[in-house]
């Protein structure tokens, strides 16, 4: 999270966006990343990733 509040003042980036294993959107969910739709990509002999985005005003304060 701190390279992304990096990257969002040196480039203007407003939000992150995963590629996130079905096993893992729970975890995403909790952090306040919405559910994106899959348009292409899908991988036969893999599960699909799951696209999700979020906001970088609404990621969690970094520890320190």
């Amino acid at each position: 999270m701190i390279l992304a509040r990096q990257m969002s003042e040196d480039l203007g980036c407003v939000g992150l966006i995963v590629d996130a294993k079905p096993e893992a959107t729970a975890f995403y969910d909790k952090l306040g990343f919405m559910r994106l739709e899959l348009v292409a990509g899908e991988l036969g002999d893999r599960p699909a990733a799951l696209p999700m985005f979020i906001e970088l005003g609404q990621l969690p304060p970094s520890k320190p």
